[in-house]
């Protein structure tokens, strides 16, 4: 058993050897594969990751008429703070609100000649509202827009609006489905050049497989060299695009975290090392080993 499996390993061998060129651009096919589906996962994660910093700043501030007495305020702060919805909320007071207005303007000359310009506080009242959960805004701005203390209400502001969300997720969205474009066109040419290396790989061996057929070697004696070939093939690319991505953490995770702060990429990398490999060496063998049964089916009749 051992000697047939080391037969089969020195065949699959020498076929790769003698179709290098076909290996070589097998393997870089599916290598691209490889990168494009592990940075599709890094992707994902990061879209993802993004999306929730974006909704941890989501904050709604609803502001009062100058004419509503901070107790009214503050009746109204313990009122919404009894909706299951809302997690905290911060009173600001118009003296407060002044304040903050002038901590800000000293950097804007024309905010600080406007502010001259009124004399008086024109800033008003104003509650902070964080939700449990960014998707319920809306629901909370509905109760605010139906509750008894709406017409004592200035404006209502969503400081992160929910739109920015949406649209980073359409664009994560359109981004996965290219991404899955791609890759499925890089698959197809991983195959039909895998195809064609094991196509080459079983003329080139007609006669020897001739004379096993004769002295009666099994089935997977002759059809294994083959398949072995497509997960060798799927194995060196699945190394190379894990060294690549691994060279890529070390020379750049530091930098991209410079442009991206929040994300520690490199972190998430390493920490998943075992998932990314196992998944891109996965995928890497359905496409080699795939591509090996399609061409052994249709070319080697044992």
């Amino acid at each position: 058993m051992i000697e047939n499996l080391q037969r089969i390993l020195k065949t699959a061998w020498q076929g790769l050897k003698r179709n290098g060129w076909l290996s070589i651009a097998c393997i870089t096919m599916i290598t691209l594969s490889l990168i494009l589906f592990s940075s599709m996962l890094l992707f994902n994660y990061i879209s993802n990751s993004f999306i929730n910093v974006l909704k941890s700043k989501m904050d709604l501030s609803i502001y009062f008429q100058n004419n509503i007495p901070e107790e009214d305020v503050l009746k109204i702060k313990d009122e919404l703070l009894k909706n299951d919805l809302i997690d905290s909320i911060t009173y600001t007071s118009k003296e407060e609100a002044l304040k903050n207005f002038e901590e800000q303007a000293k950097y804007n000359p024309a905010l600080e000649q406007a502010l001259n310009l009124v004399g008086e506080n024109p800033l008003t009242a104003s509650l902070n509202i964080k939700a449990k959960n960014p998707k319920d805004y809306d629901k909370i701005i509905n109760a605010i827009n139906n509750s008894d203390f709406k017409d004592k209400l200035l404006q209502i502001d969503l400081t992160q609006n929910q739109r920015i969300i949406n649209r980073m997720n359409t664009i994560s969205w359109l981004i996965k489905i290219v991404s899955l474009v791609v890759i499925g066109l890089l698959v197809f040419l991983s195959f039909i050049i895998s195809f064609n290396t094991i196509r080459m790989a079983i003329y080139s061996l007609r006669e020897e497989i001739e004379i096993m057929k004769l002295v009666g070697a099994n089935n997977w004696f002759i059809r294994g060299p083959f398949i072995i070939e497509g997960i060798i093939q799927s194995l060196i690319a699945s190394l190379i695009t894990f060294i690549i991505f691994a060279i890529l953490m070390i020379v750049l995770g530091v930098r991209l975290e410079m442009y991206l702060p929040g994300l520690s990429i490199s972190q998430y990398f390493w920490s998943h090392w075992f998932f990314f490999f196992g998944l891109q060496t996965l995928f890497g063998l359905l496409v080699g080993i795939a591509a090996s049964t399609f061409a052994i089916n249709k070319y080697l009749k044992v």
